[in-house]
């Protein structure tokens, strides 16, 4: 269920290829990257906001996350998504009901985690510088393996002034749009590994669902 990010997440042929090597896009990518790989932790909070006119779909939510290398909780409405970098917990709070995943190296299922949701842009994708606006970068992300995505674009905006992601914008290939729109954003505080698994001890009537082969 850290399927949850899909941030349900073809472009045109024509546009990936302009997008490989945009030598600013790049630029402002890669020192975004070094920041971001320079922090010990993350906190934010985050509004998503879900449209899809096929499906009639206009929600929007806030949910919070924490990172801790490839260690992630992910707390939205009615869930939570908690992950050690090895297993993942999704804790359903309203049928009491915890699922548990193995996380895989060879998973592909055109979707991203939460752990990668500040660095999603290192692998996988090319890209292309679209605009400044009120010391705003948007940049175009588009997936070189489009084939096997659920989405075909993504869109980040990013604070020219603090190097930091403001927003992510997902362009699913259904027609729906995901964004995640940062509120908060805080770097190098103490979070301990227990937050990451579950403990069951605090939820005693938990059904466990074990999904792992």
């Amino acid at each position: 269920m850290n399927k949850f990010l899909t941030f349900v997440v073809a472009t045109v042929f024509a546009i990936q290829i302009n997008a490989q090597d945009d030598p600013k896009a790049k630029s402002i990518l890669d020192n975004l990257s070094k920041k971001t790989k320079a922090y010990t932790s993350i906190k934010a909070d985050f509004t998503l906001s879900i449209q899809s006119k096929k499906d009639g779909v206009n929600e929007t939510q806030d949910g919070s996350l924490h990172l801790k290398g490839n260690k992630y909780k992910l707390m939205i409405k009615g869930q939570e998504v908690i992950s050690d970098g090895k297993t993942v917990w999704t804790y359903i709070k309203e049928s009491e009901e915890v699922h548990i995943n193995t996380i895989s190296a060879d998973d592909n299922d055109g979707t991203f985690s939460p752990d990668k949701l500040f660095t999603l842009y290192e692998t996988g994708f090319k890209y292309k510088y679209v605009e400044e606006k009120n010391n705003i970068h948007s940049i175009n992300l588009y997936p070189k393996d489009a084939g096997s995505k659920a989405f075909h674009r993504i869109t980040l905006f990013i604070d020219k002034v603090k190097n930091e992601i403001k927003e992510v914008k997902v362009f699913g290939k259904d027609g729906s749009e995901t964004t995640y729109k940062i509120k908060t954003f805080l770097t190098n505080t103490a979070l301990s590994d227990t937050l990451f698994t579950f403990d069951k001890t605090k939820h005693p009537k938990v059904e466990i669902i074990d999904l792992r082969e």
